[in-house]
């Protein structure tokens, strides 16, 4: 009896603990990292995987935690209501440091940081959707709030619904 008891107090308390642990992944997960913790973020296989099951494009900012270009950006992306409410018109996918992959595909002109890049639903960068008010040899570094919300517009607007639905080129 007293072994059964032991066992149970035993089970009952990994359990507790695994769900601790899965729990803080959750909230690491779902961190702004600076970016805004009311945006949900996902990681780059989660948000993949979402992005193509929901038809959704995919928003994807890459930084570095020691970037003072990146820690400028933070609070005027964080703050902006306009990107939040665009938001909800993505997956949102936040890379920083290690997390940023070895695709070359990922940085289509240089691997500066910050990047934000916008990707189809199945996954493909659109290069062609840059910062227009930005250095033009930094196409997809965004300073400011204003410059991130125009580039989500046309996100939107060209990789969205009918927009985005493939047109062969009979019907062009």
């Amino acid at each position: 009896m007293q072994t059964s008891l032991v066992k149970m107090v035993l089970f009952s308390s990994l359990h507790v603990l695994l769900s601790l642990t899965c729990f803080h992944e959750v909230v690491e997960a779902a961190s702004g990292k600076g970016f805004g913790d009311h945006i949900h973020w996902r990681t780059l296989d989660d948000g993949k995987k979402e992005a193509e099951a929901s038809g959704l494009p995919i928003m994807l900012l890459i930084h570095k935690s020691w970037c003072g270009a990146c820690k400028a950006l933070k609070p005027k992306f964080s703050e902006s209501k306009d990107i939040s409410e665009l938001a909800h018109n993505f997956v949102m996918i936040n890379l920083e440091d290690d997390e940023e992959p070895k695709d070359e595909a990922l940085s289509p002109d240089g691997g500066y940081i910050p990047r934000i890049l916008f990707l189809d639903p199945s996954g493909k960068v659109h290069a062609e959707i840059i910062n227009k008010n930005g250095n033009p040899n930094y196409k997809y570094f965004y300073s400011n709030a204003d410059q991130v919300v125009s580039g989500m517009k046309e996100a939107s607007e060209m990789l969205t619904g009918d927009a985005f639905k493939g047109h062969t080129a009979d019907e062009l």
